[in-house]
């Protein structure tokens, strides 16, 4: 076991962001669901919110929704969220069928659906999944837009209607997935004080960059609001990892978030 990754492994960490299945642009950003047993084995984790890449960038979100059921029932460390895709038909029916199948959440990627999130359907996919009592995950991007195939450029998702969002769910457990520290900042100056966002929670794979980022985040008082990431296969597991094992954070903060905030969606 690799010493520099002790205070991380061993907790039991929750990753809150991973995929199965081949990125298109690049032979390497693959993965099945050994690789990811693979990965909970060496990491110590004790649960990953998984998607199949599939269902981001296929004809429909079935094909790859139902390979991913069929890779959670492998190992129970896997836990599926299904994409829905609201502008499909029958995406209600989509919805239906994975809570029937065991969704542990919902994950939506508007930038590469071609959706905004003000638009009508949303809210009544919000009350679809309120009604489930699932997290709704929201990835803002999978991609750092540097590294983006030129046929592949999506845009980030609107930082205000991240805020209209989180307002509108009222405390209903969201995951906003894929923003940079500073982007979190705007995203909440636009949501009111009265909104119940100790149920919403962002995620760290882009935000862990510069080396004392999440000290920084506990020390501005919002460890309480970041949860651990990866987003393997785009990116190295390791990496957020090696930040949360290494920062100069209080051992509480490190354990809420490497696995304690995500559990308060579960409950």
């Amino acid at each position: 076991m690799n010493i520099m990754l002790d205070r991380f492994t061993r907790y039991g960490a929750i990753d809150v962001l991973t995929f199965i299945g081949q990125w298109p642009d690049r032979q390497a950003l693959r993965a099945e669901a050994g690789d990811l047993t693979d990965m909970a084995d060496r990491l110590g984790l004790r649960a990953m919110c998984v998607s199949h890449l599939s269902s981001v960038l296929g004809h429909d979100t079935r094909t790859g929704n139902e390979e991913l059921f069929a890779a959670a029932a492998q190992d129970v460390r896997l836990w599926p969220f299904p994409i829905v895709n609201p502008l499909e038909a029958g995406w209600k029916e989509e919805l239906d069928w994975a809570v029937s199948r065991g969704a542990r959440g919902i994950r939506l990627v508007p930038g590469y659906h071609g959706y905004g999130l003000n638009e009508n359907g949303l809210q009544e996919l919000l009350n679809e999944v309120r009604k489930h009592g699932l997290p709704l995950q929201v990835c803002a991007r999978l991609q750092d837009e540097r590294l983006q195939h030129r046929l592949l450029l999506v845009d980030v998702v609107d930082l205000h209607e991240l805020a209209e969002l989180i307002m509108t769910a009222d405390g209903h457990p969201l995951l906003i997935s894929g923003l940079r520290d500073h982007e979190r900042d705007l995203v909440m100056r636009n949501v009111t004080s009265d909104s119940k966002i100790r149920q919403v929670l962002f995620d760290l794979w882009f935000c862990n960059g510069p080396l004392a980022v999440i000290a920084s985040i506990c020390r501005a008082g919002l460890a309480q609001s970041y949860a651990y990431s990866s987003c393997t296969p785009l990116q190295t597991a390791e990496a957020t990892a090696l930040q949360l094992s290494s920062s100069d954070i209080g051992e509480e903060e490190r354990i809420d978030l490497i696995y304690g905030n995500a559990m308060r969606l579960f409950k």
